[in-house]
């Protein structure tokens, strides 16, 4: 397998764990009286910590870096990490899952512009199509889920959500050639929890209920839902472009619709069986496209 369509899934295998831990989190949500905002913080702490004592057991060394770039190390932790999640949640609770959901994936379309802008030339056709395709399949899901509803507060909570996917996108590409993915991600971590944690500390929201189901939810939450995503999110980062990075990441509403209707039961309606086709064609295009850059590269010079 072509190296670039390897990092192409790392980015889908990424998108298929949020939209799981989606559902998990739902789980939490509705039978274990857990608040969004609570759970927000204990994913990030617990992603931190898991990941810093991994990397400090390993070689503490590589977690040494520069004032300057513990300073951009916590700005992507809070304007990425947490700011996506808290504005995401946000926006569930004024305008519903479906219109949060597509207000997000707006994103994408922002990584492009952004592309247009400082590297001055427009995507190439195929990832002009496969965003217009995960765009278009992204909207006919959550209009299947129950439609869009409008209100000012949670448009702009979504629209945040969405500026933030783009922001730890395309922001932390010169940090990770220097520190790593994982040094990376677990300082993003600990900045994100850290700015979670000061103005909504853990016993402002309870604690739900704890059990030994609960408690392996959210250890599922943790580490599959938050620690090994977005460490694969950001692997991919240094080695695709933005664009394409963000277009395979909207293949999570799709892994969110199948993994509701697998574990929630939630019947799918004509409308998302049609929007997921079209997500899946998108991913397809972007496949195709990745595996012809990468076959072009690799082909010598006449």
């Amino acid at each position: 397998m072509p190296r670039s369509l390897f990092n192409v899934l790392l980015v889908l295998v990424a998108a298929a764990l949020w939209g799981l831990s989606g559902a998990v989190a739902q789980i939490l949500f509705q039978h274990f009286a857990f608040s969004p905002l609570l759970l927000v913080v204990v994913r990030l702490w617990g992603a931190a910590l898991i990941l810093l004592l991994v990397l400090a057991a390993r070689d503490r060394r590589q977690l040494r870096v520069s004032w300057r770039d513990l300073g951009r190390l916590a700005i992507f932790g809070a304007f990425g990490f947490l700011l996506v999640q808290f504005s995401y949640f946000a926006a569930i609770a004024s305008v519903g899952v479906a219109m949060a959901t597509f207000l997000q994936y707006l994103g994408p379309p922002l990584i492009a512009a952004y592309v247009v802008l400082t590297e001055h030339r427009l995507p190439a056709r195929a990832e002009s199509l496969a965003l217009s395709l995960a765009l278009l399949g992204t909207l006919l899901l959550v209009l299947g889920h129950g439609g869009l509803h409008l209100e000012a507060l949670g448009v702009v909570f979504g629209i945040l959500s969405a500026l933030s996917l783009a922001f730890y996108t395309v922001y932390p590409r010169d940090l990770v050639q220097r520190h790593g993915p994982l040094v990376t991600t677990a300082y993003g971590f600990l900045f994100g929890a850290i700015a979670a944690t000061l103005p909504w500390p853990l016993w402002v929201h309870g604690v739900g209920r704890l059990n030994s189901e609960s408690a392996l939810l959210v250890a599922f939450v943790v580490v599959f839902g938050t620690l090994v995503p977005f460490a694969l999110y950001v692997m991919a980062l240094t080695r695709l472009r933005p664009t394409t990075v963000g277009i395979a990441a909207t293949a999570e509403p799709l892994s969110a619709a199948i993994s509701a209707f697998l574990i929630l039961g939630q019947v799918l309606t004509w409308l998302q069986y049609l929007g997921g086709a079209l997500i899946v064609a998108a991913m397809l295009t972007l496949a195709r496209q990745t595996g012809r850059s990468a076959a072009s590269k690799a082909e010598p010079p006449q």
